[in-house]
């Protein structure tokens, strides 16, 4: 089970965030997720989040990597989009459920075929329709929910709203601090680095103009993923560091 969260993690991260390295997920785990989300600074290092990435993932099994942490676990569960890591494991009870049950059927020799057919077409109408309603639930959920996670662009900054505004986008997908999230000019008195991490992040706009922002998120106009700033982006805005 612990393998199928951490492989499961890293896809979404894959799919959702747009990166492709071992290194880069690492990175975003760290950084976005234990110390961004989570306040948790220092609590694992990117190199034993990529350790973990090699011996779940790469089934690089020399690499000594294991996740006995129910802290790390939650975290994954969370991002997964479960409460936490007993609410993972729990939603797989079922079909492990169903499994046991065929099996139990298959041993009595004469008799498999019968009662297996009984059983599910007893199942088959329960079971199709749990998939329609979870299924349109997962479609319109948003718009069904009162506390809906869709955000929308305003001036400067992202706005919670219903999903059925116009031009909203859901943050389930985009994971974006908007308490911090803000579009800002940079000046020449604002403190780009601390401890060398950046505390900006840049994207272009629609017509190519560079634009900056407290966090990290994606472009409101664009929704490309922002990058964290660099000295030599700062130079070419005219901010030489001394």
């Amino acid at each position: 089970m612990i393998k199928k969260l951490i492989v499961d993690f890293f896809k979404k991260i894959e799919t959702d965030e747009g990166i492709d390295s071992r290194n880069g997920k690492a990175i975003f785990f760290v950084n976005s997720l234990l110390e961004e989300k989570h306040g948790k600074f220092h609590y694992i290092s990117i190199q034993k989040a990529t350790r973990i990435h090699k011996k779940y993932v790469e089934n690089y099994n020399e690499v000594s990597a294991n996740v006995k942490d129910p802290f790390l676990k939650d975290v994954m569960a969370e991002y997964l989009g479960f409460k936490d890591f007993e609410n993972y494991r729990k939603s797989f009870t079922i079909d492990s459920n169903i499994d046991e049950e065929n099996n139990l059927i298959e041993g009595k020799e004469g008799e498999s075929i019968g009662l297996l057919a009984i059983i599910l077409k007893n199942k088959i109408p329960i079971l199709i329709g749990s998939i329609l309603m979870v299924s349109l639930f997962v479609i319109y959920k948003d718009t069904l929910l009162v506390n809906s996670n869709c955000i929308v662009w305003k001036k400067d900054h992202y706005k919670k709203v219903p999903c059925y505004y116009l031009n909203s986008i859901s943050n389930a997908t985009y994971h974006i601090d908007i308490d911090r999230f803000k579009k800002v000019t940079l000046t020449k008195d604002m403190e780009f680095f601390t401890n060398e991490k950046p505390n900006y992040w840049y994207g272009s706009n629609k017509k190519g103009k560079r634009e900056f922002f407290t966090a990290r998120g994606v472009h409101p106009e664009t929704l490309k993923e922002l990058k964290p700033i660099t000295e030599h982006i700062l130079k070419s805005e005219g901010f030489p560091l001394l």
